[in-house]
């Protein structure tokens, strides 16, 4: 990976972590997951709307690109929406090391099936460790401790899928030339549209249901919305001259900056047995980005 790659790799890992440990906020909270990713989505989309006005011209393959940032960012908006409602039901300790593991393993895979990347033995070996980790976090003490481990499980295995998917159609978006300004328009007016759907679906269409927001709601979904618009423009720029493999598994370490704030902030559970996992994990991820 040349260091160009890896600079705007570490910048989308540092800025998706703060914005992920926003989410969580929102899930303990008890906050609308939908009007929270709707504002986001919408401002980090008005955001590249700016930059694509001021700084980029628009390229030849619009109407390709503008199609892969629909599809894209629609898929990514759901699994927004699903992830903070999973981390309703368990504790964010539990939900990203293996989200973090489950997406990136997909990725992996669409990367070599459909992008032909190849991998080392030892991002092979970290495939297989990375199998691991659900069996060190996932124990019949946490059915008690988690407020519904199954619904939780099932909307984090959601989520994971449907994150996967989004990346392996933004790295197709961004592989045409001059597109990773265009693609991160489209892809976060599609996320912000998504969101407003699952709102309409909630709580009708009625014009009330957009106003149902307090200061505080308005707050973090605007902080969120730069932090996502920054991490974002680092992937898709990353994703325009690394392999998606490699480039996703690095920045799935922003799980760190969520479970550390969430611990710390939250009194999120921990113990040896999670703790060894989240280093498994990441022993995991090291393999695979060799």
């Amino acid at each position: 990976m040349d260091q160009a790659t890896l600079l705007w790799t570490l910048a989308s890992t540092f800025f998706a972590g703060l914005a992920l440990f926003l989410q969580k906020i929102v899930a303990e909270e008890g906050r609308n997951a939908a009007l929270f990713a709707m504002i986001s989505y919408g401002l980090a989309g008005i955001l590249a709307v700016i930059v694509l006005l001021t700084l980029s011209d628009v390229p030849p393959e619009w109407k390709l690109i503008s199609a892969f940032g629909i599809a894209a960012g629609t898929i990514h908006g759901l699994s927004n929406f699903t992830r903070i409602e999973s981390l309703k039901y368990i504790d964010s300790v539990l939900y990203f090391p293996i989200h973090k593991v489950l997406g990136p393993l997909l990725v992996v895979i669409g990367g070599v099936v459909f992008f032909v990347e190849p991998l080392t033995i030892l991002q092979y070996i970290g495939i297989a460790l990375s199998l691991s980790v659900p069996l060190l976090l996932i124990t019949s003490v946490e059915r008690h401790r988690q407020k519904n481990l199954s619904l939780g499980l099932k909307l984090l295995i959601v989520s994971a899928v449907l994150s996967a998917a989004s990346l392996l159609l933004s790295k197709q978006g961004v592989m045409y030339s001059s597109a990773v300004i265009l693609f991160l328009v489209t892809s976060q007016i599609a996320g912000s549209a998504a969101s407003a759907g699952i709102l309409i679906k909630q709580r009708g269409f009625r014009y009330s249901s957009f106003l149902h927001a307090d200061q505080r709601d308005i707050y973090l979904s605007a902080l969120s919305g730069i932090f996502s618009f920054l991490s974002s423009l680092s992937l898709f720029m990353a994703l325009s001259t690394g392999f998606v493999s490699i480039v996703y598994v690095i920045q799935a370490h922003y799980i760190l900056i969520p479970i550390v704030l969430s611990v710390w902030w939250y009194k999120d559970h921990i113990n040896l047995r999670k703790l060894s996992a989240v280093v498994v994990s990441f022993l995991a991820i090291t393999l695979l980005a060799l």
